[in-house]
């Protein structure tokens, strides 16, 4: 059985997928995930810096902060979306009995399999006290995800 965990950034889904953890059940996170192919030489950095441009990359890493300020410009997301959903799904594709923290799933290019959907909700004030405590203060950028 596949769970799939969706919701707006900072809403907590990362909050309950470390408590599914410590009861020892099988999680896969699209945040560390992505943190670890966004690496130098690794597919999503590779494809960030081919399709994007250098200026999101430096020799280490993708660099998430100005891509999410690049994201919060409409239509950006979904071509990122483009480009990094078919790399999470080579991944997951043939695993089971898991419980998958996919943040976007309706705007994206890829169909993922899964048996049962989970909504993770928060209120607008306390997403966007987490962006803010997360250093993410651009008013357009929180707006597009509340």
């Amino acid at each position: 059985m596949i769970i799939v965990l969706v919701g707006s950034p900072l809403s907590g889904k990362t909050t309950l997928l470390k408590e599914l953890q410590k009861k020892d059940i099988k999680v896969f996170s699209a945040d560390s995930f992505i943190t670890k192919i966004y690496k130098s030489k690794q597919k999503g950095y590779e494809i960030i810096k081919k399709e994007l441009g250098e200026k999101f990359v430096n020799d280490k890493q993708v660099n998430k902060r100005l891509l999410a300020e690049w994201v919060s410009i409409e239509g950006n997301l979904q071509i990122l979306n483009e480009l990094i959903h078919p790399i999470i799904y080579e991944y997951l594709n043939k695993k089971d009995n898991f419980v998958a923290e996919l943040p976007i799933l309706t705007n994206s290019p890829i169909k993922f399999n899964y048996d049962k959907l989970i909504l993770v909700k928060a209120s607008s004030e306390i997403i966007t006290k987490r962006f803010y405590k997360a250093k993410l203060t651009n008013p357009n950028f929180i707006k597009k995800f509340l």
